[in-house]
């Protein structure tokens, strides 16, 4: 069964930043870098060198730019051997503005 991604809201701007996202991994604070792909008010693409994440997991968002740090929920990561193997959809737990 192909993997199902949710409706994407209005508004996605394409847009590459570097980022910082921060999680748990077996009660380990562990970071990585990523690139924004695309970004919104509710949520962002990111591009990361390896998939690290999973649905549902709950981490911080970060880009360079912007000294906000966001709590966020992964909704969907790629799936392995596709073009966006190392990417995920996050969703903000609190709406940002663009």
């Amino acid at each position: 069964m192909p993997l199902q991604f949710p409706a994407r809201r209005p508004g996605r701007r394409v847009i590459s930043k570097a980022a910082v996202v921060v999680f748990e991994v077996d009660d380990e604070t562990q970071s990585a870098k990523a690139t924004t792909v695309d970004i919104s008010e509710h949520g962002a693409r990111l591009r990361l060198a390896q998939a690290l994440l999973t649905p549902g997991q709950i981490l911080e968002f970060k880009t360079d730019e912007d000294a906000k740090v966001l709590r966020c929920r992964v909704v969907w990561t790629g799936e392995l051997k596709s073009d966006q193997q190392a990417e995920a959809g996050l969703e903000f737990l609190i709406p940002r503005d663009v």
